[in-house]
């Protein structure tokens, strides 16, 4: 367990009780009822009221952007329960791995929970992070790999974006740790005792608002 305090960008553990597809009658909680067509982008709500398939905004390329400096995204990343905690208690590391960097180095993130599945090297803990985005470079299915392994578009741009054959499937990668803004993270059941010994895997006063 580390023992320096948190990141200011840590904003806090979700339970996975509370995760949309572990609802339960027990915590009166429901869907969004706007589902894919909700454009609430606090990263607690999409945790909370939405599926592990839910994507919060369209595919990168498909919403009007916006200046430097407000060109904000939702991306979701997969990690292993102990670099979720190294994460919390500091920052993002930058991947630098040739395999594992497909549109070069960075930190790499996808849509959905759903489209972290095939692209983690580790399991277990998600994160859902609000991304400072900047200068963006479009990558289409035929550039998959032209910057594996590499930074070169770093001089130009500050993420690379993947638009793959399937857009659930796209996955975007920033240059900086710096470019995460905040987030918010959940350690999967079989990994975090803590939710059975704090009773967070019943309903507690807190719930019985059914507005969780």
């Amino acid at each position: 367990m580390p023992l320096t305090p948190l990141s200011p960008k840590h904003k806090r553990f979700i339970p996975y009780t509370l995760l949309g597809d572990n609802r339960t009658m027990r915590f009166g909680d429901k869907a969004c009822s706007k589902g894919a067509q909700c454009k609430n982008r606090d990263l607690e709500h999409i945790f909370i009221f939405h599926f592990k398939s839910y994507n919060p905004q369209p595919r990168y390329f498909d919403i009007e952007q916006t200046t430097a400096g407000k060109n904000l995204y939702i991306g979701f990343h997969q990690t292993d329960p102990k670099s979720a905690m190294l994460i919390a208690h500091s920052d993002f590391l930058i991947s630098t791995a040739y395999e594992s960097t497909m549109i070069g180095h960075g930190v790499y993130f996808a849509r959905s929970r759903d489209g972290t599945e095939n692209k983690a090297n580790r399991k277990g803990a998600f994160i859902c992070a609000e991304v400072e985005m900047g200068r963006v470079l479009r990558l289409n299915p035929n550039e998959r790999n032209l910057y594996r392994g590499k930074n070169d578009w770093w001089s130009t741009h500050d993420t690379s974006y993947f638009c793959n054959a399937d857009p659930r499937l796209d996955e975007f990668c920033v240059k900086s740790p710096s470019q995460i803004l905040r987030w918010i993270m959940v350690i999967e059941n079989g990994f975090d005792s803590k939710v059975f010994s704090y009773g967070l895997d019943r309903e507690f006063d807190d719930t019985k608002c059914l507005c969780i």
